[in-house]
């Protein structure tokens, strides 16, 4: 970071001349609720010198520009990055179980769906506590943060009925740490009676109806949050929301001018699930539930997974203008199976990447995932996977996954060994020479959980 000195001796002379003779002074921009990026920039383009202006409050870019220089004198803050770093659009992480983090210690990498899915959240997020969520959180969000994931977008189930208490957790813990939180309040209402016990005490703590879930949503609505905190509702699947439940979501999420995100074809049970109980396959449900009347757009919906989709589906998607969210690390992990990600792209459709929770992944990061799909598809420029993220996503106020004017000053800077050494949320800093500001991992958020959990997990 440049020194100061400059900014701090207009900010004085300001103070001490009349404000005619400040007027003369053509170099001179008065800016005190902004905050100027300047260096080399990351554009769809290529790498470009230029800077990027700020407006603090909002934490929303007003000017990104290349053509010209940062006035000599400026009053704002000022991060100026030399050759050796350069400034990235934060990563968007559309897909997470934040929650999910509490068991990375106690994981095995060779476990399938089933077997991972029996021995953590089936056996565990029953009895979870408040300090659980909310320390396993931070511990998400901040290596989120730490590997350049500025916002993220959570599916969040484990309610334990009790309302809105452990969610509130995650929010706490998202707005301690510092990310940008799209809280996506899912609702869960089917239970199999003649699933294992373990799996029935699971779903009984996540279980609410359509309307209690519309409830305890509208109420979370009705709490103020800090900009970096959109709260929307959101389904589970095809296994595990109803027909009533997914018909009411939608319509909630489009009457409340939000995303609904939606677990489908994950693996081939969602497939054959939705043929038994609607005879189709669970995209073609979707776009029956329009044609019937029953919701009132698609537009707004984003699909996880999306696995186990033909041709039809795929057009369906791109019909209707619903986005796809892939978590191909995570699908390769518990060995669902892989997306098409060369079909999906020749049928134009807007993909995002989400690392689901990180008991099922290596780690929380975008940008791991896009090394993944490089490896995976020698087939696709590595140019083309590098934008998958980017489409501008409108959360709040203003957009993440890139730099431009409107969209949210969320920024990561990478070093020349692309390790990730700042990192900004709305403007303000988050990440500094790679350690979290807020806090102290290890002591306020290792130590803590690890003592939580070791009653836990005896």
């Amino acid at each position: 970071m440049e020194s100061h000195f400059h900014f701090l001796v207009l900010r004085y002379s300001a103070v001490m001349m009349p404000f005619k003779e400040i007027n003369v002074l053509k170099e001179v921009v008065i800016m005190d609720n902004k905050s100027a990026f300047c260096g080399r920039i990351s554009t769809d383009s290529g790498i470009k010198n230029g800077y990027i202006l700020t407006d603090i409050n909002s934490g929303i870019i007003e000017e990104v520009n290349f053509s010209k220089d940062m006035p000599e004198f400026f009053s704002g803050d000022i991060f100026k990055y030399d050759d050796n770093y350069i400034i990235y659009p934060g990563d968007f992480n559309c897909h997470s179980h934040p929650e999910h983090s509490i068991y990375t210690d106690i994981i095995n990498k060779s476990w399938d769906l089933g077997t991972w899915c029996r021995n953590t959240i089936y056996k565990y997020s029953s009895v979870l506590k408040n300090e659980h969520i909310y320390l396993g959180c931070l511990r998400a969000f901040s290596r989120m943060l730490l590997l350049g994931d500025t916002s993220v977008m959570v599916s969040y189930y484990c309610h334990g009925n009790k309302g809105n208490t452990l969610d509130n957790e995650v929010l706490r813990a998202a707005k301690d740490v510092g990310i940008r939180l799209y809280f996506g309040r899912m609702n869960y209402d089917i239970m199999n009676e003649d699933a294992y016990e373990g799996k029935k005490v699971s779903q009984k703590s996540y279980y609410e109806s359509p309307s209690e879930a519309e409830k305890n949503f509208l109420a979370l609505l009705n709490e103020c949050y800090p900009n970096t905190i959109t709260v929307a509702p959101s389904l589970h699947s095809i296994h595990a929301s109803s027909k009533d439940a997914i018909i009411n979501g939608i319509n909630l999420a489009f009457d409340h001018n939000r995303y609904i995100q939606f677990h489908l074809s994950e693996d081939k049970g969602d497939v054959d699930l939705s043929l038994k109980l609607y005879g189709f396959r669970p995209i073609e449900f979707l776009e029956s539930l329009l044609k019937n009347g029953e919701v009132k757009s698609l537009s707004h919906v984003i699909l996880s997974d999306c696995v186990w989709i033909n041709d039809n589906e795929s057009d369906i998607i791109n019909r209707y203008g619903m986005k796809v969210v892939l978590n191909p690390r995570m699908n390769h992990r518990i060995k669902t199976g892989s997306a098409n990600l060369t079909k999906l792209l020749e049928k134009n459709i807007t993909i995002y990447l989400g690392t689901d929770g990180e008991a099922s992944n290596d780690d929380l990061s975008i940008m791991h995932e896009r090394d993944f799909l490089k490896d995976r598809y020698k087939n696709i420029d590595e140019s083309i996977i590098d934008l998958l993220g980017s489409t501008p996503l409108k959360l709040g106020e203003g957009f993440v996954g890139n730099i431009a004017k409107n969209s949210f000053c969320d920024l990561k800077i990478l070093d020349s060994k692309n390790n990730v050494k700042d990192v900004f949320v709305g403007g303000n800093q988050i990440i500094r020479d790679y350690k979290l500001i807020s806090m102290d991992i290890e002591k306020d958020i290792e130590e803590p959980l690890k003592q939580s959990l070791s009653n836990l997990f005896l």
